[in-house]
This record gives C-alpha cells, sequence and structure tokens, in this order.
C-alpha cells in the first residue's frame, strides 16, 4: 500500500514539475540576459551624433597644425546666441513607413495634372507637323465625332481617363497601330494629358443605341452567354453601351466598323492592352454574326 501511494507522489512530481521547470527555462530564456528576447522600444537606442571634427587655424599648415582650446568665458558670463548648443534632431527609429505598401500607380495618371482642355482643343486643331503628328480632326472630326464613321473611333463621350491611357499605350508600343504609334510618340507628356483633357470633355454623339442589331445582340450586351463562359457587355461597358468607370470604354456611338475592327484585333492578338486578356477571352468565343449584329446594336444602324 505504502509502495503505490509513493508511486502515485512521483508519477504527480512529474507532471507538475516538469512543466513547471520548462515554463521557467523559457522565461529565463525570454527575459533573461544571456537569450533573445523580445524587442522592446525603450531597447532601441539613437545612434549618438558624432562631434565635430576640430579644424585647423588659418596659419597652421595641415601637418603641423595642433587643436587650439575657445577661452574660458567669464564667470557669470552669458555665451552669445550663435554659441547656444542646437539640439540634435532625434534620429529615425529603424522600420517601415505607410508609404512603402502604397500600390504603384500607371504613369498616364500624371500627364492629366492640371492638364488645360484649351490647350489640347489646338492641338487637336492644329497638330505639330514638325514632329510627324497630323491634327487629329483630319480623323476625329471637328467635336471629336467622326463624321465618315469607318475605322476612325468617336473620341467625344470617352473619358479623358481612357484616352489618356490609350495614347500612352501608343507611344509605348503596347497598343499598335502604326499611325496612332507615330502620332503618340511624337507628342510629350503634357500634351497627351491636354488631348485627354479636351475629348474628355466633349459630349458623345446622338444615341440610337438598339434600333438595330436584333435581340440576339440585345441578349448578349444585357444577359451574356453562360454556356460560353460570356457574361454580359454591360458588366463592364454599362447598360446599352454607355460606359462604366473611367476605363470601361463607351461603345454606344461607335461605328459598326470601328467595332468589329477592334474586336478582330483582340481575336487575332494583334491588340493586347486589355486587361488581363479579358477582351482577347470574349472575342474569342463571339461568332462573326454575333460581332456584325453587336457592331450595329451599338452605333444604332442598319
Amino acid at each position: 500500500m505504502i509502495e503505490h501511494r509513493n508511486g502515485i507522489l512521483i508519477a504527480v512530481a512529474l507532471m507538475v514539475g516538469v512543466p513547471a521547470i520548462t515554463l521557467v527555462a523559457t522565461l529565463h530564456q525570454m527575459f533573461g540576459t544571456g537569450g533573445e528576447g523580445p524587442i522592446r522600444a525603450s531597447a532601441v537606442q539613437a545612434p549618438a551624433a558624432a562631434a565635430p571634427a576640430a579644424s585647423p587655424s588659418p596659419s597652421s599648415s595641415p601637418s603641423t597644425a595642433a587643436p587650439t582650446q575657445a577661452p574660458r568665458a567669464a564667470a557669470g558670463a552669458t555665451p552669445p546666441a550663435s554659441a547656444a548648443a542646437t539640439p540634435a534632431a532625434p534620429a529615425p527609429v529603424p522600420g517601415r513607413g505607410a508609404l512603402d505598401f502604397s500600390a504603384s500607380r500607371p504613369a498616364w495618371e500624371g500627364y492629366l495634372r492640371g492638364a488645360d482642355p484649351e490647350q489640347g482643343k489646338q492641338l487637336a486643331a492644329a497638330g505639330k507637323p514638325a514632329a510627324g503628328v497630323q491634327a487629329c480632326v483630319a480623323c476625329h472630326g471637328q467635336a471629336g465625332i467622326t463624321p465618315s464613321g469607318g475605322i476612325f473611333p468617336n473620341l467625344a463621350g470617352l473619358t479623358a481617363e481612357y484616352i489618356a491611357k490609350q495614347l500612352a499605350d501608343f507611344r509605348q508600343g503596347t497598343r499598335k497601330q502604326p499611325l496612332m504609334n507615330t502620332i503618340a510618340q511624337g507628342l510629350s507628356e503634357q500634351e497627351i494629358g491636354q488631348l485627354a483633357a479636351y475629348y474628355g470633355s466633349l459630349a458623345g454623339p446622338p444615341l440610337h443605341v438598339g434600333e438595330a442589331g436584333g435581340e440576339a445582340a440585345r441578349k448578349l450586351d444585357q444577359v451574356g452567354d453562360g454556356t460560353r463562359a460570356l457574361p454580359a457587355c454591360a458588366n463592364c461597358h454599362g447598360l446599352r453601351g454607355l460606359g462604366e468607370g473611367p476605363l470601361l470604354p463607351r461603345l454606344a456611338g461607335q461605328s459598326k466598323e470601328y467595332f468589329a475592327d477592334q474586336i478582330n484585333a483582340f481575336r487575332n492578338g494583334s491588340r493586347q492592352n486589355d486587361d488581363v486578356g479579358v477582351m482577347r477571352a470574349f472575342a474569342q468565343r463571339l461568332t462573326d454574326s454575333e460581332v456584325e449584329a453587336l457592331g450595329q446594336y451599338y452605333a444604332g444602324t442598319r
């Protein structure tokens, strides 16, 4: 009986003693002088400011100059203001700032800051012949509405942000079209911002969306086709193509020729400046007849 009781006591002692010893050792490791402990704010010491080096007197040569001592101030004398000790600026504490985690912004956003639409209007009308930049109105019309349709887009009704991005893409070559690449490369960043601000201030063409194209186009615009993983066009471009957000362009009022030209460019990969390739994927899933119907639907022409 006694042996049984002793065994129980030994077992209880081991159950309590071992965790207690482990806890004490851990606390010593964390807060003792010999281990790695938590870093406390009070433990971060700013480096001491270095004392200024004594400069030799002008009459002494560098090899023989001896340090000089300022005369001791008389007792009770007030030191001049220039001699007052300037408190040292506190040294920055190591760490990260909020800007270290800021998302990068596209360069073209800077082109729009302070952009003058009136300067853009003058540039659109006159161009920059010396730089090989023809007047924008020659292809895009006097008020940003192409009179003859065709493959030239209407710029009126698009946002300044979208136009600035497209011109920046043409300038960098991430969107390819020989004429527009040449024009954009002849423009400065400031001029791109001015043109974008000007055309972004213009009202779009009169709307006749939905008067042509038939039921198939209306369904693709408003509902899409889930069996082909085609979302409704309105999800990104707004109902009836009126635009949705600064970088999702308005389709309403564009010519059916321009619409088909851009869809085909996404299809064959000659245009690749869409966000993560979504337009290239969707364009592949449309049939030729659907592209034609959607072009008529957004243009409002038969």
